[in-house]
């Protein structure tokens, strides 16, 4: 029996499958790293003495924000297709909303 694990059909799997296995830690770390970001913000402005509703559309708004500045080249070019991410908005709305009454 011969060894195909340098045939480049083998040699591009293992790439591809480390190249994922990246991502999906660097997607795991960002997240994370969103997730207490947005935990901080909400009680820093819940101790100031923002109203929820007033914290939730600022961090909506950041987001808004965000997007925007990634669908640019960067020269102010449009770079994207310009979708917004529905479900991180909610995400964010909700952790807002638990951080708020923790």
């Amino acid at each position: 029996m011969t060894d195909n694990s340098d045939s480049p059909s083998s040699v591009l799997g293992a790439e591809l499958a480390r190249a994922l296995e990246r991502s999906y830690e660097i997607s795991l770390n960002s997240l994370v790293s969103l997730r207490k970001a947005v935990r901080s913000y909400t009680i820093h402005h819940r101790n100031l003495g923002t109203p929820l509703d007033v914290v939730t559309r600022s961090a909506a708004r950041v987001l808004l924000e965000a997007e925007d500045g990634r669908a640019t080249d960067g020269n102010g070019a449009r770079d994207g297709d310009g979708a917004r991410d529905l479900d991180l908005a909610r995400h964010l709305a909700l952790w807002c909303k638990e951080d708020y009454k923790a």
